[in-house]
């Protein structure tokens, strides 16, 4: 039995907890905060949050508050939102590591410090020239923002940017150019490209921007002395703006996707600006029968009427959009022929998701992107097609197992011990239970159509909070320095990760911190509840603010059985820990049923590195929330506007009943709400994740 994936608290994270012990410094400086559970275990490093306004890393490389520790403290890597880590030379006992933490919030720059273990070895920054006695230059003039698209790239929105060289250096050799970009979510500037490092006057943007969203730069000059010993930046430049086209993004259909003379009306999801391309947008349908034959009609609203359909003949639907860049369709739907369709029992049985219902609305919009932070990928002919630019976060080389830290390459090198337990291939099972193609091999994914974007930060031992931290934040758009920016920020992120002992999620904590920042994007966090039969608040990061919590059921729509579990607050009168629940595999009751009960998907059968792509069944909360994770990103192909709360209201109101007579259903209480409505909540969660009800419920937000 492998219920997904679960880890030592010493082999996932520092886990900065209710109940953390918080030393407070002098009024300029933070808060050190560390969980008390972890005070035996080494410590390798910290994490710093700085405030607001502040850049933690200076134009030289020197990062903040490092200079008031006795001990050396290496500069770390960018995790997002304010936070860098930092790194010891060597690993330090909890009590030594706290001196050190203390010391560093004393910066008048620092807002809080957090213990992080298991981290990556020591990093050095190359040194640059210091600032001094250097006068900056003017700054540079006539800066000029252009839509910079290209049929080369016509769905990429893209800027070229120029200027021209400042009139007067002060002394100084013109070194290269700072650009800047106003941040909506941020509501202020932030470094772009912190030194061309060359004298052109111009630039390409491809990065940060949305089609038809006005965008605005700034340009600075970096200049430095003749011995290369010092530098100076000027001040910024004037405002520069525009607004990128691209090419619209495919329409979402809202009607059938196959339909007869009876029903001619075919009606798409309305386009926002950044789906129109930035540009006016008009549509046509084509409805083509088997044999051929053809109905069509053209629209510039959101949907159309067709005529001329012959009676009997069933016809498939396709919606394309044109704007002035181009076009882009619909993507056509087929019924699901997957051989082993039958293994997945989870789609459509009694106590299934009612998938193949919602998929006749949509199987998914390919603009939607689930960031799948697990152990990484290897490939498959049922994923390959489905998966988008990923990145491997760990920063530990010899967790990693691939030679070293944060790179480029999400390929699960796998995550067997010797002599022990073989590779789980984890993240590839979740990513297959999400977005299989469905196709006429293997499985079919809750939401085949969309895209997946491995970002990998769980290795041999685990992963660290800081690498998690920084997965989040990249999967959902936010720039890491050093980092190529996510060029498909997801709708959804999916966490199937748990940890085993007590834990808890600290309100300001990396995680905490990044999830946050999710709801701002109106991205939606799954994670699962864990697996260990106990309260579902102890395990990290399912126990954090924000995100959605899902437990597992089996298939007579009970808790399966080592299915973490909602604890009940006297003081809320409500039952909190799992929000959910969603078909995570029940071996014990699933013997005599298809895939003996488990959750069938996509797997490797190489026991130690990669092998040949294969399936298999696997069960835990790891499979439940993923899951999940495909319904969220259903309802976001229907409505790519959705707000994340919308979404929990509308998982929460749709779920179907668990069995009658289960521990889920037995144990329910109902709460009254301070606006007149009634919570109901159990030992699950509200009920079991309903796909089509979900899916129905976010298209009548369109009409």
């Amino acid at each position: 039995m492998k219920p997904g994936i679960k880890y030592t608290a010493i082999g996932l994270v520092v886990l900065l907890a209710l109940g953390y012990l918080t030393a407070l410094v002098g009024a300029a400086g933070g808060s050190v905060s560390s969980d008390p559970a972890y005070k035996d275990e080494p410590v390798v490093g910290l994490v710093i949050k700085y405030r607001d306004g502040t850049v933690p890393v200076d134009i030289f490389g020197n990062q903040l508050g490092l200079e008031l520790s006795t001990t050396k403290l290496l500069p770390g890597e960018d995790i997002g939102l304010g936070m860098h880590s930092a790194k010891f030379g060597k690993q330090l006992r909890e009590a030594d590591a706290l001196v050190i933490a203390n010391q560093v919030a004393k910066s008048e720059y620092v807002e809080a410090v957090f213990l992080d273990h298991l981290l990556t070895k020591a990093r050095y920054n190359t040194a640059t020239p210091k600032l001094a006695v250097l006068k900056a230059s003017a700054p540079p003039t006539k800066v000029t923002a252009k839509d910079g698209w290209s049929a080369a790239s016509p769905s990429l929105a893209t800027v070229n940017l120029s200027w021209s060289a400042p009139t007067k250096l002060n002394g100084g050799f013109l070194w290269g150019y700072r650009i800047s970009k106003y941040d909506k979510v941020l509501e202020k500037y932030v470094v772009l490209v912190s030194n061309t490092k060359s004298r052109a006057t111009s630039i390409k943007i491809k990065t940060g921007l949305i089609a038809g969203e006005q965008t605005s730069f700034k340009v600075a000059a970096i200049t430095k002395s003749s011995n290369s010993k010092y530098m100076a930046i000027s001040k910024d430049s004037s405002v520069a703006k525009t607004i990128p086209t691209a090419i619209p993004q495919p329409p979402v259909l809202q009607s059938a996707g196959n339909i007869t003379s009876a029903n001619p009306i075919v009606s798409w999801v309305t386009q926002g600006i950044e789906e129109r391309g930035g540009l006016a947008v008009s549509y046509s349908v084509k409805a083509t029968a088997a044999d051929a034959t053809e109905a069509m009609c053209s629209s510039s609203s959101v949907s159309c009427t067709l005529s001329g359909l012959e009676a009997g003949k069933r016809y498939q639907v396709v919606v394309t959009a044109t704007n002035a860049r181009g076009s882009s369709s619909s993507i056509p739907f087929t019924e699901t022929l997957d051989p082993m369709k039958d293994m997945q029992w989870y789609l459509d049985g009694e106590y299934g998701i009612n998938a193949s219902k919602a998929r006749k609305i949509t199987k998914g919009s390919p603009s939607i992107v689930v960031a799948v932070l697990d152990t990484g990928i290897t490939e498959h002919p049922d994923l390959q097609a489905n998966i988008v630019t990923g990145y491997d976060f760990i920063s530990d080389p010899a967790n990693a197992r691939d030679g070293n830290g944060r790179d480029a390459n999400p390929t699960d090198p796998g995550d067997y011990t010797t002599g022990k337990s073989p590779s789980s291939w984890h993240g590839t099972h979740v990513s297959g239970i999400i977005a299989a193609e469905s196709n006429e091999i293997g499985i079919s994914g809750i939401a085949p159509n969309v895209k997946i974007s491995p970002v990998r930060v769980l290795g041999v031992n685990g992963g660290s909070e800081s690498d998690i931290a920084a997965g989040i934040n990249w999967a959902i758009g936010v720039k890491l320095s050093g980092i190529p920016a996510n060029p498909n920020p997801a709708k959804v992120v999916n966490l199937s990760i748990g940890s085993s002992s007590f834990s808890s999620c600290n309100t300001y904590s990396p995680t905490q911190l990044a999830i946050d920042e999710s709801k701002k994007r109106n991205a939606t966090l799954v994670t699962a509840a864990g697996n260990d039969n106990q309260f579902a608040t102890n395990s990290y990061p399912g126990n954090c603010y924000g995100n959605i919590t899902i437990g597992a059921t089996g298939i007579t729509g009970d808790r399966s059985y080592y299915s973490n579990y909602a604890g009940y607050s006297r003081s809320q009168d409500i039952y909190i820990g799992v929000d959910i629940s969603a078909p995570g595999g029940d071996d014990k009751v699933g013997y005599n049923e298809p895939a003996s009960g488990l959750i069938w998907s996509t797997l490797n059968d190489g026991k130690t590195t990669v092998g040949r792509a294969t399936y298999g069944g696997e069960q835990g909360t790891s499979m439940a929330s993923p899951i999940a994770a495909g319904v969220v990103a259903l309802m976001y192909s229907v409505r790519p506007s959705i707000t994340y709360t919308k979404v929990w209201e509308i998982l929460s109101s749709t779920a179907s009943p668990f069995n009658a007579d289960s521990d889920c259903e037995y144990q329910m209480i109902d709460t009254p709400l301070n606006d007149g409505t009634t919570l109901t909540t159990g030992l699950c969660g509200i009920g079991i994740i309903d796909a089509n009800a979900a899916v129905l419920a976010v298209q009548k937000l369109n009409k």
